[in-house]
């Protein structure tokens, strides 16, 4: 049984639970009224990923939706999309990216256990803005979030560019996303 984070109709957050094998597993959806036909998902043991919703396509480009420490300000070259606040980050700033799928912590922390204390990542990770490496003040599960990596990253001093190449390793491997992240001076 998986734990269960979100429900709507058209969508369902859920974390699979420790002991699934990796490769093809059926997934059924049992409600009150009954449960679905199986649906074939593929399980991974780790499959890492940050937070790109796609309505964070700019000019064709996918920004990461990395925040500010106000928790409200998105970093993304200002007004480029409607109603969201956003300014460039700057070298030495330190933002916010969130993910899921980048495997165990220490200590551990099981499946659907709200995180309640600090913890970080069991396998390394690195942040990339073009070919610099970043600063991690932070790699670890979220605080009072089931299942939400939380990486805390200060800008290095790297050029301006609204279309500033993010990569994010764990492990050494490069995980499969193109994204981009806005940087000023």
């Amino acid at each position: 049984m998986a734990f269960v984070n979100y429900v709507s109709p058209s969508q369902i957050n859920a974390q699979v639970p420790s002991g699934v094998g990796a490769g093809s597993q059926p997934l059924i959806v049992t409600t009150p009224t009954g449960a679905s036909a199986p649906f074939s998902i593929t399980a991974e043991a780790v499959k890492p990923g940050l937070l790109a919703p796609i309505s964070f396509t700019v000019a064709g480009n996918q920004h990461v939706a990395a925040l500010f420490p106000d928790n409200t300000t998105f970093v993304l070259p200002p007004g480029a999309i409607g109603g969201v606040p956003s300014r460039r980050a700057r070298p030495g700033d330190t933002i916010t990216l969130y993910g899921v799928g980048f495997g165990s912590v220490t200590p551990s922390i099981g499946p659907g256990q709200i995180t309640q204390q600090a913890n970080s990542l069991s396998t390394p990770v690195t942040v990339r803005f073009g070919g610099t490496q970043a600063t991690l003040s932070y790699s670890g599960l979220a605080p009072n979030i089931v299942g939400l990596y939380q990486f805390n990253v200060v800008v290095p001093a790297i050029g301006a560019s609204d279309t500033v190449p993010l990569t994010v390793s764990l492990g050494g491997t490069n995980i499969s996303q193109n994204l981009v992240i806005a940087v000023g001076n």
